[in-house]
């Protein structure tokens, strides 16, 4: 329960940023304040390396997810600014494929650096990577295309009014039921990501399927390259049909299914666990054409809180059902315990990771009230 908690305050970082971030990248630009987010990222490494106190840790997990919070927005924002509406789902296709790199490296190679050097000295070599992204940000990302360009972006976007403030600009997101439909179908989705390969697919996979650890942590990287590989997948066959709820259909449906055999099977083997994880990844590529539905449906002069607003309720996922999967583990923990680490049943596990399954069902549920929102523009 205490793992979760702390896992918890990137989410805390990650998600109360969100909507000022994006009324910053609706103001500002993006490339001044990427560099900052890098560098924050960056302190907040170097902090949680140093950390010897649970206090400490939980500050560096939150500067983390602060400038975390920074990363996914200012690739939209830049997206809607550079290019037209029937090119976002693309580019929210090919950004969270670059984007998964970093969940990827946040299991098998980041376990096999802590093995090798120690868990202290593997985040700060990690941390070193957050002052190349910011040095990347400062001369190469620009925040507006030539006026040319510009102007035929303008033509096909729906612009707004620039000058709306935090506040009137969220009220004239939120006052959208559809907004409020794909933010829950958002949340819904993410679920599986925040409570399974973030925080608890590895110790289910080794204590119920019985991995080894590095296979545990090859298993879940597999499902973050299915996400990687998914995002484009179905960006391209949304393009290809005209429609994004076929897309957020199949998400769905494509990984209840498969979270359904890996959570409730006795006996799974290691190679078809990995098979069902990266399937039940690719699957889950198809949510993030939430994000293209939200920048369809609002004007470019709020795109970016938009999809602030929309990332802030997908990530929320992340601070309640982490510590709250920890917290019914606990709650049918059978007193099993090695080394003084509380060893969980498969039962238990059945029973906290069931919280995933529901979120798929509702998840299918949301999709048909979700409105198709596919640019006609040419």
């Amino acid at each position: 329960c205490t793992l979760g908690l702390l896992s918890s305050f990137y989410f805390y970082g990650y998600a109360g940023f969100q909507l000022p971030v994006g009324s910053l990248l609706d103001k500002f630009g993006p490339r001044r304040l990427l560099v900052c987010a890098a560098l924050t990222c960056t302190g907040g490494s170097f902090l949680f390396a140093s950390a010897d106190t649970v206090l400490i840790a939980s500050i560096s997990r939150f500067l983390i997810g602060a400038g975390s919070a920074f990363g996914f927005l200012s690739c939209m924002k830049l997206g809607t600014l550079w290019f037209p509406p029937q090119r976002i789902s693309i580019i929210v296709g090919f950004t969270l494929l670059l984007g998964t790199a970093g969940g990827m490296s946040g299991s098998y190679p980041m376990s096999f650096l802590v093995d090798s050097f120690g868990w202290r000295e593997a985040v700060w070599l990690t941390a070193l990577g957050g002052t190349f992204i910011a040095f990347l940000a400062a001369f190469i990302v620009r925040d507006r295309p030539p006026k040319a360009l510009e102007n035929y972006i303008n033509q096909h976007h729906a612009i707004g009014n620039p000058e709306l403030s935090l506040w009137k600009g969220l009220i004239s997101i939120i006052k959208k039921p559809q907004t409020w439909l794909l933010a829950i179908y958002g949340f819904m989705m993410y679920v599986p990501i925040a409570g399974f390969a973030d925080m608890w697919g590895v110790p289910f996979l080794t204590q119920v399927h019985h991995m080894d650890k590095q296979s545990a942590s090859l298993a879940t990287t597999l499902l973050y390259l299915g996400v990687g590989l998914g995002t484009p997948l179905f960006a391209f066959l949304s393009d290809y049909l005209k429609r994004f709820k076929v897309a957020l259909f199949c998400a769905s449906i494509g990984a209840l299914c498969a979270f359904i055999i890996i959570i409730y099977s006795p006996i799974l083997t290691t190679p078809l666990a990995m098979a069902i994880l990266f399937f039940s990844g690719l699957t889950m590529g198809g949510q993030f054409m939430a994000f293209s539905v939200v920048c369809e449906i609002n004007p470019l002069s709020v795109s970016g809180m938009a999809s602030g607003f929309q990332n802030l309720v997908s990530m929320t996922s992340g601070i309640l059902l982490q510590p709250l999967i920890g917290w019914l583990l606990d709650l049918f923990w059978e007193s099993a315990a090695e080394n003084s680490i509380r060893l969980y049943s498969p039962a238990a596990y059945q029973m906290a990771l069931t919280s995933l399954i529901i979120a798929l069902i509702l998840a299918t549920i949301t999709t048909i009230f979700i409105q198709e929102a596919y640019p006609e523009r040419e």
